[in-house]
């Protein structure tokens, strides 16, 4: 199993290296030339990517992989998925039935890895820095939510989780979103991938891998800002209401 373990992460890494190179100079000079296609083919080449990243997991490394959900994608949805893995943007990426979001991204990512750093500022993803001044924050993540025509993802968490469950979610962008946008919340909710937590991990095998991913909702966000606190803590325990209802599913 460590061997596929270490192969499923070789050829992960060859299809970044290929990928990285293919996007920088084809997609990008190609959406450079042709504006108008630009949203068709950054949809097209993010689900191309996703699903050699999940693929690499399935063949060469065994894992498994229950159908996903489908979350439509309109101006105006608001996406909360949990964060267990290095897979888990590739998921939520194809679980959009057109089209690909507008993802909530560290800054940190932004520079320095392979395809992900080029894609931030190819996709135009909004840049968070947990050290920067708060009113950033806020006049960026104000402009996303009232131009985006995509669908925005989250990931509330902030950060992956090391056992699975879920975190507390970190409200700062999230409650900036709330507040500045009537939203439709869809909550997505995957376990059974902490074996591609981080690559340390992955590197012993990959086999165990049992994903399966539920979508909760839509949820209507509040109108009042007052009520965002208490809105914020109900998305959170369905979301791990939704985890136990997994879990259960799948124990023997």
């Amino acid at each position: 199993m460590k061997l596929r373990g270490w192969l499923t992460v070789a050829t992960i890494g060859a299809v970044v290296t290929v990928s990285d190179v293919t996007q920088r100079v084809v997609i990008a000079t190609f959406v450079k030339v042709f504006p108008s296609r630009r949203q068709a083919v950054l949809a097209w080449w993010q689900r191309c990517m996703a699903r050699a990243m999940v693929g690499s997991v399935r063949i060469v490394g065994g894992g498994t992989f229950r159908p996903l959900p489908t979350i439509p994608s309109e101006s105006g949805i608001l996406v909360l998925m949990n964060h267990q893995s290095l897979l888990d943007i590739p998921l939520a990426n194809l679980m959009f039935e057109d089209g690909c979001p507008c993802i909530v991204t560290r800054k940190r990512y932004a520079r320095g890895v392979p395809l992900i750093s080029h894609m931030t500022r190819l996709y135009g993803y909004p840049l968070v820095d947990p050290n920067a001044p708060v009113k950033t924050h806020v006049k960026m993540l104000r402009n996303v939510a009232r131009t985006s025509e995509s669908p925005v993802l989250v990931y509330p968490e902030g950060t992956r989780s090391r056992n699975g469950e879920l975190l507390p979610f970190r409200k700062g962008a999230l409650n900036i979103l709330l507040r500045h946008r009537a939203w439709k919340v869809y909550l997505a909710v995957a376990d059974g991938v902490l074996p591609c937590g981080e690559l340390a991990t992955m590197l012993r095998g990959v086999d165990a891998v049992d994903c399966q991913v539920r979508v909760i909702g839509p949820f209507d966000t509040p109108e009042d800002a007052g009520d965002i606190p208490a809105w914020s803590e109900e998305m959170q325990n369905h979301m791990r209401e939704g985890l136990r209802a997994l879990r259960a599913a799948t124990s023997p």
